[in-house]
């Protein structure tokens, strides 16, 4: 059974938070002694992106009168209403709001008029679309709504379809990622993959780069723990496989491959511990027998070296789009465990130790499931890719 990698990359991301009033430019410490607070209230949590056009060179600002953060910066932002006030600033009034981005990481008061109103789903509703819908597969209800829900909601899609909350590759403008393949030997099965997402997301996402412009290299490194690897900025392939004429034999996954290895790997454990002789050479015969089956069931079921690595470099290219690993066989992007020790453990919906199709068997070549399409459809819809 082979191992995919994929590293883990960290990510720090520093906010501020703000609780105060303030007219809607900077104010000396002469003009805020004119500043009067009519009234201040507690208000409802209501949901406002920033109004780009008129908030261009407009900040949210601290209790010091201070600038927080510049708001045109923040366009795709949601924001939630913690309360409101009236204030008074040389003679005439605004109406500020203090809101409260939806990570909890920008707070500060604005000029309501810098705010506009937008309209997404309830948590309830989106936890009633998730659990109703296909398991670690977004429904068309999830994909089809606006950019204030995915803001709003963007760890709780992570988190509930496997995705990887920080994206390790860096997309060009017009969400592209160029791949440098550095090694010939593996060029046909990196052009295989990358044609595979290309038709399935019905765009150009990956497309081939040069050795001086490029956002992943595509090269092959010396590895017995794995036959893929991503790390962020290169793609690899295992040489020790890659040029390991027997490794297709050993690589297929049925239901009757797996049912006769753990009938060997019982009755292998059976002949360690047995001591009446008799019944050892019992065990040594019937394990020769499941040994040998098994090894007939892998050669007939081994797919071909071309839908095998390109399948491999398919699933390394799911990593880029920001997909972590599922538990179903018939994902390109499946893994037999969620933490297998080596890989970075996948931080999602669940953990498991198995699949969960285990009637089907695994996927080897360069396609996608309808499930690894859509997550990576909510991928980019998030700005993972």
């Amino acid at each position: 059974m082979r191992k995919f990698g994929i590293l883990a990359v960290a990510a720090m991301t520093l906010g501020l938070t703000a609780t105060a009033v303030l007219p809607s430019t900077e104010t000396t410490s002469a003009q805020a002694s004119s500043i009067k607070v009519v009234w201040r209230k507690a208000m409802g949590s209501h949901t406002y992106q920033i109004n780009t056009s008129k908030a261009k060179k407009a900040y949210a600002y601290s209790s010091s009168f201070k600038h927080v953060f510049k708001l045109s910066n923040y366009s795709g932002t949601v924001f939630y209403t913690k309360q409101h006030e009236k204030i008074k600033v040389s003679g005439k009034y605004h109406y500020y709001y203090y809101i409260q981005s939806a990570d909890k990481k920008k707070a500060g008061w604005v000029n309501r008029t810098y705010l506009k109103s937008v309209k997404i789903m309830s948590a309830s509703a989106l936890s009633t679309a998730i659990s109703s819908g296909t398991d670690l597969d977004p429904s068309s209800t999830i994909l089809n709504q606006n950019s204030a829900f995915y803001s709003a909601y963007k760890s709780t899609l992570e988190k509930n379809f496997n995705l990887i909350s920080t994206s390790m590759t860096h997309f060009t403008s017009n969400n592209q990622a160029r791949i440098y393949i550095q090694s010939s030997a593996i060029k046909s099965y990196a052009e295989t993959a990358m044609n595979t997402w290309n038709k399935a997301l019905g765009k150009k996402v990956f497309v081939l780069g040069t050795a001086k412009t490029h956002d992943i290299v595509m090269a092959t490194k010396t590895s017995g723990e794995w036959d893929g690897l991503y790390d962020g900025t290169h793609i690899y392939l295992s040489t020790n496989y890659l040029n390991d004429p027997s490794y297709m034999e050993s690589v297929a996954d049925t239901p009757t491959i797996r049912s006769l290895y753990d009938q060997y790997e019982t009755v292998k454990t059976e002949y360690k511990s047995e001591t009446n002789a008799t019944k050892k050479q019992e065990y040594y015969t019937e394990g020769t027998k499941l040994y040998n089956e098994l090894i007939a069931a892998q050669k007939q079921a081994a797919p071909s070296a071309s839908d095998y690595w390109s399948g491999v470099l398919t699933h390394e290219l799911g990593h880029a789009l920001s997909l972590d690993h599922t538990p179903y066989l018939t994902d390109i992007m499946y893994a037999e465990t969620s933490d297998d020790g080596f890989s970075s453990a996948v931080n999602g919906k669940y953990t498991w130790n198995g699949p969960k199709d285990a009637n089907d068997s695994r996927l080897e070549s360069a396609s996608v499931s309808q499930r690894d399409v859509d997550r990576a459809k909510l991928a980019g819809k998030l700005g993972l890719w």
